[in-house]
C-alpha cells in the first residue's frame, strides 16, 4: 500500500488555474474534502491571487476568476511555466550586495549635498565681491 504523495501548492495552483480557465473558479470545489486538501487548495488560491493570475470574486474568498495574465498562463503552460519564467524577487537578493548598494547610494547623496553647498557658497562669494566692488566705486562692467 503505497500512498500517493500530497500535491504541492504549485501543483494545486496549476490544477486550480486549469479549472478556473475551464469555467469552475471554486477554490473548495472537487471531490476530496480532507482538511489537508482544502488547506492546500486555499494556499493555491492565495498563490494565484498574490501572483496576480486571479482575483477573488466574492467576499468569502471562495471563488476566483482569472485575470488576463492568468488566462495567458493557463493557455501557455500553467503555473509551473509562470514560476519558471518569473524574475527573481527583491527578497532573493544577496544581503552583502544590498548593503554595498546602500553604502554607495549614501556616498552619492553626500557628494550631491557637498557639491550643492559649495555651489551656494561660491554664489554668495561672487555676490559679496560685486557688492564690495560697487561700494569702492569700481564699475561693474569691465573696460569702463
Amino acid at each position: 500500500m503505497s500512498e500517493t504523495p500530497a500535491p504541492t501548492v504549485e501543483d494545486a495552483a496549476d490544477a486550480l488555474l486549469s479549472a478556473a480557465y475551464a469555467g469552475d473558479g471554486s477554490i473548495f470545489g472537487g471531490d476530496d474534502a480532507a482538511p489537508e486538501t482544502l488547506a492546500r487548495r486555499k494556499e493555491a488560491g492565495d498563490l494565484l491571487v498574490a501572483q496576480k493570475l486571479a482575483k477573488h470574486v466574492d467576499e468569502a474568498r471562495t471563488e476566483i476568476s482569472l485575470t488576463n495574465a492568468g488566462r495567458y498562463w493557463a493557455h501557455h503552460g500553467g503555473v509551473v511555466a509562470f514560476l519558471r519564467e518569473m524574475p527573481p524577487t527583491a527578497r532573493s537578493r544577496n544581503p552583502e550586495l544590498e548593503a554595498l548598494r546602500f553604502t554607495y547610494m549614501r556616498l552619492r547623496l553626500n557628494t550631491f549635498w557637498w557639491t550643492f553647498g559649495l555651489a551656494v557658497a561660491s554664489f554668495v562669494m561672487s555676490i559679496l565681491s560685486l557688492v564690495i566692488a560697487a561700494l569702492f566705486g569700481q564699475s561693474l562692467i569691465p573696460g569702463r
